[in-house]
């Protein structure tokens, strides 16, 4: 009894064959050609060789399947007829319809393309990964590579001969013409075996009759063999390279230019005869760039083509179930998963898993995937569509990267997996895919589609979307709100955003944080009032999710919720927390709304409490977005060394004329005019005009600074710059306040004169009358100075 349990599971262990790995292979029919992909695993040694009508690929991996069974829903059997695998691991052996010509390369993604066009009988074709695709090519292929090694070694032998006898020649001195030696150089692409009589030795017989050779010795020259070695390895590693590019599609032979004759031609390296007049002329060469952008070498046919788009038929959730009950479809389904054994029946878990996705239930149809084994058909785009129905996140590399160009149902499925509308994405196909969905699945997913077009600024896509949405007749639609926000957002309309964000806090879904910061957000950049209650909502909230995705947001809103109410002190102190958790970069975003509240709303006490500590300490990432706001009030209220000091942090930004401007006023603040004059050199306009003439002034420099204060029409001023610098020709008479007192000051310089050739007596009476003139005079001119509000000066 134990020898017959032992044998049984041994022939158990026997008959369980390893897991196998499926590759999948597509179809697509061309003009000219038939193309079939097919996804080949990381690092995988590939050759396909080709003898008639049968074509044989063979890869290193043991476990490997051939799945073909979907190639001819999409081609004819004209070209490719019929598929042979023996088992796992086998060669893929293809039958072909026709004469046919394969072409072969694999993309940087790894996909193994093979195009089968129409070509002339009787040729070959070998490929792979590591060798050299120039098999020989029989009958009237063309040109005929013979590299085995017999070949090679008459190769290396006629060479190292040829050269003895040329060194042997011109050691003994004699007058023997040298062979006509042709060897390939290193950079031709040419190589290629001499025939059995090659041109070489008719050459060297055609000298042994012109001369008589001595006896020499003919022992081969070392340092010529070395040479020649060296060739043979630059030739060898020459065929590898031309071999992998070829591969990679880079580099593809054309035969032009090759005799229709039935007898083979041989290339002799040696020799001129037979050889084409271009070595280049058979290669066809196309840089990485082109590969990867996709203009491969012949393939003009189909460069409209967007290949290795998922088709809309794997994606059709929609047609994945129909309008009887849940339970009606999914009861027969789970009925039918297990079959004898207790095996999985991998045709109804596949249908359970779609039916489970129709119906919105992402785990559950992940569930019934994870049962199935890896490698399974399909079983990784399905899983990526029930990850994405639950809300969640896909690796940069899922199954639809890159794919929101493509027509049909995956520019929908790699929008939403991506995040965002691209610039390329293919809108109408996402918004009739959006169409197509059942009710459950449009009110699920719509709204999604609706803010991401709101984001891109695409306003009719969004709108586009929301009516799809409405059209669905369900009142209670999640993330509804968000959505008609975002395009709220979008057309302008802030009372309708703030609305909407409004009611989705109030219904307190797990939307409402990203709602209510929204609205704080929102009430930051319209300088909205706060409703005071929301600052301590926001605080709850973040002690929820304190740990989570939303916590560093959640902690930076609050900052500006506490400032957006007055509540400046406690605002910091959250600051300090931030700074804490989430570090220096989250310190300086908060930064900004904190210090603009500050300077625009905060009282004169508590904006120096925090704006001259600011001004210090400071770092220039933290000081540039505020730095020009807080220096302006500074400077009002009279802090000119701290406003400098903000200034100061922005030495590094592109050059400004606010800024410079108020430098300068920082700088005569602080009685530095030298200072004032050098930052506003350049500089024109009537601020700076009237910055440089109070620099002027400071200095002494009053004539100066009268003819800039004219220039801005302060003639008042300039002509109090003109008295005093006693240029009084400058000043206007009767003009302002000072061009009286200018009239009064030449008055006086005409009557202090004393009077001449006069008589003692009127002598006397003159200068008691200019005397009294005078008096008055400067009375005069005493009350109008005390008038000038500068006058105590």
């Amino acid at each position: 009894m134990i020898r017959q349990a032992i044998a049984f599971l041994v022939t158990m262990m026997v008959a369980i064959p390893a897991q196998a790995e499926t590759i999948v292979a597509r179809s697509g029919e061309h003009d000219g050609f038939s193309r079939l992909v097919m996804r080949l695993p990381d690092k995988t040694n590939w050759s396909l060789t080709q003898s008639g009508t049968t074509a044989t690929l063979k890869i290193d991996r043991p476990e490997a399947v051939f799945d073909t069974a979907q190639v001819f829903n999409f081609i004819p059997r004209t070209r490719l007829q019929s598929f042979q695998q023996n088992g796992a691991g086998a060669p893929l052996r293809i039958q072909l319809g026709c004469e046919c010509e394969l072409k072969s390369y694999v993309q940087k993604d790894g996909y193994l393309v093979i195009d089968v066009r129409d070509g002339k009988p009787g040729q070959t074709y070998s490929s792979s990964s590591g060798v050299l695709p120039l098999g020989s090519l029989a009958g009237a292929s063309g040109y005929r590579f013979d590299l085995t090694p017999g070949r090679i070694e008459q190769s290396r032998t006629e060479l190292n001969l040829a050269a003895a006898l040329a060194s042997r020649a011109a050691i003994v001195g004699h007058s023997l013409r040298e062979p006509q030696v042709q060897v390939a150089p290193e950079p031709q692409p040419v190589v290629t075996l001499p025939d059995p009589v090659t041109p070489l030795q008719t050459q060297v017989a055609l000298d042994q009759e012109e001369a008589t050779l001595p006896d020499v010795n003919l022992l081969l020259d070392l340092d010529e063999t070395a040479r020649a070695a060296a060739v043979n390895a630059s030739e060898h590693r020459l065929l590898q390279q031309i071999g992998r590019a070829t591969n990679q599609g880079l580099l593809d032979l054309v035969m032009t230019e090759v005799s229709d004759e039935q007898v083979p031609t041989m290339v002799a390296p040696l020799g001129i005869q037979d050889r084409p007049l271009n070595p280049l002329d058979h290669l066809s060469v196309t840089t990485a760039v082109d590969r990867d952008m996709g203009l491969m070498p012949l393939h003009d046919q189909g460069a409209d083509e967007k290949l290795h788009c998922t088709r809309t038929k794997d994606l059709a959730v929609y047609n994945w179930g129909n309008e009887l009950p849940f339970a009606d479809q999914i009861g027969p389904l789970r009925s039918e998963l297990f079959k004898e054994f207790d095996e999985i029946d991998l045709g109804a878990a596949i249908s359970l898993a779609k039916t489970y996705l129709y119906f919105g239930f992402g785990a559950e149809a992940r569930i019934v995937l994870a049962m199935l084994p890896p490698g399974a058909a399909n079983t990784e785009v399905l899983t990526a569509l029930a990850v994405l129905q639950d809300g969640g996140s896909l690796p940069i590399t899922h199954p639809f990267a890159g794919q929101q160009g493509c027509d049909g149902d995956v520019a929908f499925w790699a929008a939403i997996a991506d995040g965002a509308i691209k610039s390329n994405a293919n809108a109408e196909a996402i918004q009739q895919t959006l169409a197509r969905m059942p009710v459950h699945l449009r009110v699920h997913l719509g709204p999604k589609i609706s803010t991401m077009f709101s984001e891109k600024g695409d306003e009719h896509m969004a709108a586009s979307a929301l009516r799809s949405i409405d059209r669905s007749g369900v009142e209670e639609i999640p993330d509804i709100n968000l959505a008609q926000a975002a395009f709220a957002d979008l057309t302008g309309d802030t009372e309708t955003m703030a609305d909407e964000l409004k009611e989705e806090v109030a219904e307190r879904t797990e939307n409402a944080p990203r709602a209510l910061m929204d609205l704080i957000t929102l009430s930051f950049e319209e300088r909205k009032a706060l409703s005071p209650d929301l600052p301590d909502l926001i605080a709850s909230y973040e002690l929820e999710s304190r740990d989570g995705e939303l916590g560093a947001e959640l902690r930076l809103t609050e900052v500006m919720a506490l400032a957006l109410t007055g509540q400046f002190q406690t605002a910091f102190e959250a600051l300090e927390n931030l700074s804490e958790q989430d570090g220096p970069i989250a310190r300086v975003t908060a930064m900004e709304p904190l210090m603009t509240l500050l300077t625009e709303r905060a009282d004169d006490v508590t904006f120096l409490k925090y704006a001259l500590i600011f001004a210090e300490q400071a770092t220039p990432k933290e000081a540039t977005p505020v730095a020009e706001m807080m220096t302006r009030r500074l400077l009002d209220l009279g802090f000119s060394e701290q406003a400098q000091s903000l200034l100061v942090k922005l030495a590094l930004e592109p050059a400004d004329e606010t800024r410079r401007l108020m430098m300068a006023e920082a700088a005569l603040g602080m009685d530095l005019p030298h200072r004032a004059l050098v930052e506003l050199m350049g500089l024109d306009g009537a601020e700076a005009n009237k910055l440089r003439a109070e620099a002027l002034w400071r200095n002494g420099e009053f004539d100066r600074a009268g003819e800039y204060l004219m220039v801005e029409q302060e003639t008042d001023a300039a002509a109090r710059g003109f008295w005093h610098s006693e240029n009084l020709d400058a000043i206007e008479p009767g003009e302002g306040q000072f061009g009286q007192v200018a009239e009064v000051t030449a008055q006086l310089d005409v009557q202090v004169q004393e009077p001449a050739e006069m008589t003692p007596l009127a002598h006397a009476r003159a200068l008691v009358e200019s005397s009294v003139g005078t008096r008055d005079s400067i009375e005069a001119l005493l009350r109008g100075v005390a008038r000038d509000p500068e006058s105590s000066n």
